[in-house]
């Protein structure tokens, strides 16, 4: 009986937020940081519709959005010292709202300082890379 609700625990453990770091996110899914400004931390509008979120899926990309908590579109977390880190990182010293995309190979491929996401321009940079052109190669219906 013990050793089932240990096996429970433990599936139930892996099926909740797990607290990650960028390295773990390598060559698996390409990351958008956004940042919004310090006092407009909930003020940023995503327009996440359903036709968004599907290019979203099909360009393996998730979202972590830095406000009063983290919101993203994954199970994925970040820890609260790690989140003051990327902050450090990728926000730089920014007043502004802003975003950064990170790609497959862990390098930052775009950076904006932005009250919206530009949706296109960031699907364009993502369409654009070498990665991303085979996978459309591989499999069509991802295009």
């Amino acid at each position: 009986m013990n050793i089932l609700i240990i096996f429970l625990f433990l599936i139930a453990s892996t099926l909740t937020q797990s607290n990650i770091t960028l390295s773990d996110l390598q060559w698996k899914k390409r990351v958008l940081l956004v940042f919004p400004s310090d006092h407009k931390a909930e003020e940023m509008d995503f327009n996440l519709t359903d036709e968004l979120e599907v290019k979203l899926k099909d360009r393996d990309l998730i979202y972590f959005y830095f406000g009063d908590s983290l919101i993203s579109n994954s199970a994925y977390s970040f820890d609260s010292d790690y989140q003051k880190k990327l902050k450090q990182l990728y926000q730089m010293g920014s007043k502004q709202h802003s975003y950064v995309l990170i790609g497959k190979d862990g390098s930052s491929k775009m950076k904006k300082e932005s009250d919206n996401i530009d949706w296109q321009t960031l699907f364009e940079t993502i369409d654009a890379m070498p990665m991303r052109i085979k996978e459309i190669k591989r499999n069509p219906d991802k295009g």
